[in-house]
């Protein structure tokens, strides 16, 4: 998914550097609006996440297992992505965007947009102790399959042969 660049806040800072979750919770705080992208590589090859803020709440969610290219939207999203943030290696960026910004990318990507948003105490809550790397092959390997991948967006353009 293309996303507008904005303001870059924070550019590949290392999760040695500063902790994801913590920077998050911080630009909660802050009302922030824009987006961050977050990636590591895990059991499945390289994870990237991307969390939607809008003044104080996670409002969208997109996550993707590059090596398989399984895509994951919305609610299931924010659960990989939660779990990434917890990794030890990987870097994340911050992209400053204004509210309405943040409103065109969903109204555009409605599957992004998680039901509930997610404030600072709810994102606490949600946040894992710890990575487990083993949770995006069980997602890709169990009975919850990907919410969509590329083979299935490119088939129902009529391009499922590139």
């Amino acid at each position: 998914m293309n996303l507008p660049v904005g303001e870059a806040v924070a550019r590949m800072v290392s999760f040695d550097e500063s902790r994801a979750d913590e920077r998050i919770a911080q630009l909660l705080n802050a009302g922030f609006s824009g987006y961050v992208v977050a990636t590591a590589e895990g059991l499945a090859g390289i994870e990237e996440a991307v969390l939607l803020i809008r003044g104080n709440a996670v409002i969208g969610a997109i996550f993707e297992a590059v090596k398989s290219g399984a895509i994951f939207f919305g609610l299931d999203a924010l659960r990989l992505s939660l779990n990434l943030l917890k990794a030890k290696k990987g870097v994340f960026d911050v992209n400053a965007l204004s509210s309405q910004q943040i409103d065109l990318i969903i109204a555009f990507n409605e599957k992004v947009q998680l039901l509930q948003p997610v404030d600072m105490q709810t994102f606490g809550r949600l946040l894992p102790a710890e990575y487990r790397p083993q949770l995006v092959h069980d997602v890709l390997h169990g009975s919850q399959g990907p919410a969509d991948d590329k083979e299935k967006v490119l088939k129902r353009f009529g391009l499922g042969s590139i």
